[in-house]
């Protein structure tokens, strides 16, 4: 049976044996148009946590403070009535749904629509807090929150910068297409502060201050006009906001960059003229949008508006998602719109006319807000998602889901948010139902169901939907059904065929399935690209930790460390040198790791890997949270997980 990996964002084509409802084991699809054939380490024993020995099997219902099992027809009945007792109590805005992204685009879109059902915009998923400001900049820059290109343009272009992702690491399989532009002659730039594997074939690697890359990209973006190395007709033709972005990074120097970045001048003018050949693909990871974040991404887009490099192959932008689907819970789960566009009474009554009720048109609050700050929320319905886990800083976490009423988590597992709940609604896993997922580069594929769920465990769409009839509400869970309904409301979605969705030989990308955007204008309202002028601040120059993958673990080890073979891992603190001298330890030595939100002792790793001023570790195991602190990106509320200010000792 075709499926796709339950991972990383690529989305590659998997074949699933099955024997006597068990997925026996996992091949590569060579017919899947992205992977081609291809698959990592974890996709290639990704069906293996599907028989972990503690999935869910039937739902729980708190009675006197225990977790009891219980039946659908009580969990159901048990839920709605208690989030309604509470929405009577304290208003429809005293209750938030909060999503994971592994989930496929007919549940999240059901999962919002419930919400809105029930009176409340407080929707949101885990692509708040690692993506949403590459979401927000391109919207607000070229008109839709998602990558330009498909990965397979990368051997088109001359030019691939990759800015605060390891590749290896994190996508594995886009390799392919770096080796293949590689041999055609393209030059790779790498923008890190560490040396990643990729850092072994990139012609140039910047290895920046965290916080500074608004400084670099400013910088260039003046050297690029200073010299006349801009494409002055797509600027005229097709862009807007040119002269105010002008006159704000005059004041950028290559001698400020290399200030404030910690690089030399001559690197900083070689990745300016790098940028001005005619085919660039900027590309980026969460390296970007968990430190500088929307400014940092709105300064860095303005280098493709500057040199013309949007609308043709090979030459546009790529974001480097972390899981299967987050593209699509970020496209169609957000407080502050609707799927179908801005939070407006137009935009309302077009939604009452599909879906028989008017959703509110208040704001609502973010996952941030809510976990970090807000009062209000006094119920939560959790699917598919483990803050506890991911979440920075961690007590504050636990204190905020400490002070619920009323908590439901719908998941495959008895998490450690799970552990908080009144009531568990055991879910179908990735190979035990279907739906289609959005891939990094708009690629959207359907996933077909393998096997049945263990237990009495269900897929998400038919728990929504059966929640949504108890609530007097009647929605499909069809999910073929749901996929045409989505098209109605959701316009990036709007042009798929599902017949082209289920062919894996097949590009099936919205708008209109073009492997690249914006040949002739783009997605904004005046048609046209706009520069957004952004400003650098300068920041710490102690110690700062960065967080980051590696190839054999995924995000929180939830998955990873029901796989058998792969439990826990020897976790390590990466310094430099010239760190480890000051603080007077050698390689192998236990270190005290602190921040303003927690410490934790961990082996120190002494290498070069690392520039001075910088430390990193894994994000994969959960202690890391307890130090990272919850700074927040000013436009999204994006946590800073790559800039947390510590102090190392002995």
């Amino acid at each position: 049976m075709k499926s796709i990996c339950p991972f990383c964002g690529v989305g590659c084509g998997l074949e699933l044996m099955t024997a006597n409802n068990v997925v026996v084991s996992v091949k590569p699809d060579p017919e899947h148009v992205v992977s081609r054939g291809h698959i990592c380490g974890k996709g290639s024993v990704a069906h293996e946590a599907l028989t972990a020995w503690d999935r869910l099997y039937y739902p729980l219902k708190k009675v006197k403070g225990q977790l009891e099992r219980t039946s659908w027809d009580d969990s159901i009945k048990y839920t709605i009535e208690s989030i309604k007792n509470i929405q009577k109590k304290y208003g429809n805005d005293s209750v938030a749904f909060y999503g994971g992204c592994q989930n496929s685009l007919e549940e999240g879109y059901l999962f919002q629509k419930l919400a809105r059902a029930l009176g409340t915009n407080n929707v949101d998923s885990c692509a708040r807090v690692c993506h949403d400001p590459s979401a927000k900049a391109l919207k607000e820059i070229v008109g839709i929150g998602a990558g330009s290109n498909s990965a397979t343009e990368i051997p088109k272009a001359k030019v691939v910068v990759v800015a605060g992702e390891s590749i290896t690491d994190s996508h594995p399989v886009l390799i392919q297409y770096f080796l293949e532009a590689k041999k055609n002659g393209a030059k790779i730039i790498l923008i890190d502060p560490r040396t990643t594997r990729l850092a072994g074939f990139a012609d140039l690697h910047l290895k920046v201050k965290p916080m500074s890359d608004i400084f670099l990209f400013n910088a260039v973006g003046n050297y690029l006009i200073q010299h006349s190395m801009i494409k002055q007709d797509f600027i005229d033709s097709r862009t807007e906001g040119y002269e105010e972005y002008k006159e704000n990074v005059s004041k950028y120097t290559i001698e400020l960059a290399a200030e404030q970045t910690g690089l030399a001048e001559k690197d900083i003018i070689a990745f300016a003229k790098y940028v001005s050949e005619d085919r660039v693909i900027f590309s980026w990871g969460l390296g970007l949008t968990q430190s500088t974040g929307t400014k940092g991404i709105k300064s860095y887009l303005s280098l493709p508006l500057l040199t013309g490099n949007f609308g043709k192959e090979g030459a546009g932008a790529i974001v480097y998602r972390g899981q299967t689907n987050v593209q699509g819970s970020g496209d169609l789960i957000k407080p502050d719109v609707f799927p179908n566009g801005e939070m407006n009474d137009a935009n309302s009554e077009a939604l009452s006319r599909i879906w028989g009720f008017k959703p509110p048109i208040c704001k609502g609050s973010s996952i941030p807000e809510t976990f970090y700050g807000s009062k209000k929320i006094k119920a939560l319905f959790i699917m598919g998602y483990n803050p506890v886990r991911t979440l920075p800083d961690r007590d504050k976490v636990k204190e905020f889901l400490g002070s619920l009423e009323f908590l439901v988590v719908q998941d495959i597992f008895m998490t450690d948010t799970a552990g908080y709940a009144d009531v568990v609604l055991p879910a179908a896993a990735w190979a035990e139902k279907e739906g289609s997922v959005s891939s990094l580069d708009r690629l959207v594929k359907w996933r077909f169901k393998a096997v049945d769920p263990p237990g009495i465990a269900r897929p998400d769409y038919e728990i929504l939907s059966d929640l949504a009839k108890a609530a007097g509400y009647n929605f499909s869970a069809n999910p073929k059904e749901l996929f045409e309904e989505m098209k109605k409301v959701a316009t990036v979605y709007s042009h798929l065929n599902i017949e082209d969705v289920m062919d894996y030989t097949k590009d099936s990308r919205y708008p209109n399935g073009e492997l690249h955007l914006y040949e002739e204008k783009f997605a904004t309202k005046s048609g046209k690209a706009k520069f957004v002028p952004v400003d650098a601040e300068k920041h710490n120059d102690g110690l700062i930790l960065v967080t980051g993958r590696t190839v054999t673990r995924y995000n929180s080890d939830e998955v990873v460390n029901r796989i058998p073979g792969m439990q826990g891992y020897n976790l390590k603190l990466w310094i430099n040198p010239a760190d480890a001298k000051n603080i007077g330890i050698e390689d192998g030595t236990m270190v005290k790791l602190k921040s303003k939100s927690g410490e934790m002792d961990i082996t120190a790793k002494i290498t070069d890997d690392v520039i001075p001023g910088v430390v990193f570790t894994y994000m994969h195991n959960p202690r890391i949270n307890d130090i990272v602190s919850p700074e927040f990106d000013d436009e999204t509320h994006t946590p800073k997980y790559k800039y947390t200010p510590v102090t190392v000792t002995k």
